[in-house]
Order: structure tokens, then sequence, then C-alpha cells
């Protein structure tokens, strides 16, 4: 977490959206019917799409420093193709970011073998 309570604050702010807006709606894809997969898709696609333009001003969610957000919302975007959300040209800012986070090493060592297959 970050020191200064401001930024603590939109962390645990970040976080609580991620897991409302996105991260919630995981089990439809997973093991909902079709039509609740779709909806779920599109929440998701919305939503990443929305803070894409963070990006265009900074490297990472809370500025120029890697911290717990970059890291809980990078296994959502390892997965986006594996779960078919295609992501609209508007969050370009945003896959662009996904693979710096995917370069680091850190996050290359983590994947497990069923993971990497995930991602073409």
């Amino acid at each position: 977490m970050p020191a200064d309570p401001v930024m603590r604050a939109r962390a645990r702010l970040f976080l609580f959206r991620f897991e409302q807006e996105m991260f919630s709606h995981i089990e439809a894809i997973e093991k909902g019917t079709q039509k609740q997969a779709e909806k779920a898709r599109t929440i998701i696609r919305d939503s990443l799409t929305q803070i894409a333009p963070v990006f265009t001003k900074q490297k990472h969610m809370l500025g120029d420093e890697f911290s717990m957000l970059d890291v809980a919302i990078a296994p959502l975007l390892w997965r986006l193709d594996y779960y078919g959300i295609q992501l609209p040209k508007q969050a370009a800012p945003l896959a662009k970011y996904a693979e710096r986070l995917f370069s680091r090493p850190a996050f290359i060592d983590a994947l497990t073998a069923s993971e990497k297959v995930m991602r073409k």
C-alpha cells in the first residue's frame, strides 16, 4: 500500500471497484448461461474501457510506481482472450499497459502451465 493516506484511499477505492465492476462477473462467464456470460463480458469490457484513458497519462494504475493495483488487475487482463472479451480501439492504452505488465519477469515466473496456455 502507498505511504500517503490519500493514495491508500484511492488504492482501496480502485480495489473495491475492481471487485464490484469486474471480478464479481467472472463466475457468470465461467459457469453461467450464455446470456449471463455475454452480459458479464459486456460489463467487464465497458469497465476496462472506462479506465483505459488513465494509461495515456501514467505508466501504472497509481502513477509511475508499480503497486498492488497492477498486481490485482493483471490476471484479468491476461485472461481476456480466454474469457472472450474483446476490447474496443478506445482501450488501446490499456492493452499497451497490459503488455508492460506481462513482460515483467515476476509475472512470467508466477504463471502456471494452465495459465500460460490461456493467452495466444
